[in-house]
C-alpha cells in the first residue's frame, strides 16, 4: 500500500528531526559552553516551518495555480524571513549567548536546508 506523500513526508522528517534532537542532546553535554541550551526550541520552530513549508508547496501544486519553480522559491524566501526575524529578535533582545546562538542556529539552519532541498528535489522529479 502507498503511503500519501505528506504522510511520508512527515515521517522522513520526524526520523530527521529525532537524529538531529539526538546529535543536540550530546553536542549539549560535551559541548555546553559552544551550543545553546534552547537548541530543542529551536529544532522545533525548525520542523514546523519545514512541515508547513512543504505542505503549502504540495498543495499549491495540486492546485496548479503557479508552476514548481514559483511556489518552491516562494515558500524558500518566506521560511529565510521567519528564520530571520527569529534571528533578529533573540539577538537583539540579548537573552541569550551570541556565539553559541549563532553556532547552534546556523548549523540548524544548513542541516534543515540541505534535508529540505534533497526531499524538494526528489519530489520535483515525481511531478
Amino acid at each position: 500500500m502507498k503511503k500519501h506523500p505528506l504522510i511520508s513526508y512527515f515521517t522522513k522528517l520526524s526520523y530527521f528531526s529525532i537524529a538531529v534532537a539526538f546529535m543536540a542532546f550530546f553536542a549539549m553535554l560535551f559541548l555546553k559552553n559552544k551550543i545553546s541550551m534552547n537548541l530543542p526550541y529551536y529544532i522545533v520552530l525548525f520542523y514546523i516551518c519545514t512541515a508547513i513549508g512543504y505542505t503549502l508547496t504540495y498543495y499549491s501544486i495540486n492546485k496548479k495555480s503557479m508552476r514548481f519553480e514559483n511556489i518552491f522559491m516562494l515558500v524558500k524566501f518566506g521560511k529565510l524571513f521567519i528564520y530571520i526575524i527569529v534571528f533578529s529578535v533573540i539577538i537583539l533582545s540579548e537573552t541569550e549567548s551570541t556565539i553559541p546562538f549563532v553556532i547552534s542556529y546556523l548549523l540548524l539552519y544548513a542541516l534543515y536546508l540541505i534535508f529540505d532541498t534533497i526531499t524538494f528535489k526528489n519530489f520535483s522529479k515525481k511531478i
